[in-house]
Formats: structure tokens, sequence, C-alpha cells
């Protein structure tokens, strides 16, 4: 599934497709920041973590900062 966009609501991200149909759904703590996406990763920064989840909101791997 390809994301078009991600919008944050509270510690909830929705993840859309093109039609803007909710796809996904990824939690995350307050402290997180959404880097950005990708038609297929939504990354997120979690202390000195980079992590990169599919739409569906499962995590696909991480990295240092």
């Amino acid at each position: 599934m390809k994301i078009a966009s991600v919008r944050r609501r509270g510690n909830i991200l929705d993840v859309f497709d093109e039609r803007g149909r909710i796809i996904g759904h990824i939690s995350i703590s307050s402290q997180d920041e959404v880097l950005g996406w990708t038609a297929d990763t939504v990354m997120v920064r979690r202390g000195q973590r980079v992590y990169h989840y599919d739409a569906r909101g499962r995590i696909k791997g991480s990295r240092p900062l």
C-alpha cells in the first residue's frame, strides 16, 4: 500500500492512502518526532534512533541517529 500522508493525533499517527482512507495506525510517545514518509515507509525519531514503519504500523527496521 502506498502512503500518501501521515497525520498525528496525540500519540497516534494515522496513515492515509491516495484516496484519503486510513490504511494504518502507529503508536508513538509524546517525545517522538515524525521525520517524514515515503510511499512505503514512515520514519520516526525516538531518542537516538530512527525507526522505519510500514503502512500498517509494523517496524521494518531502525538505525542510530
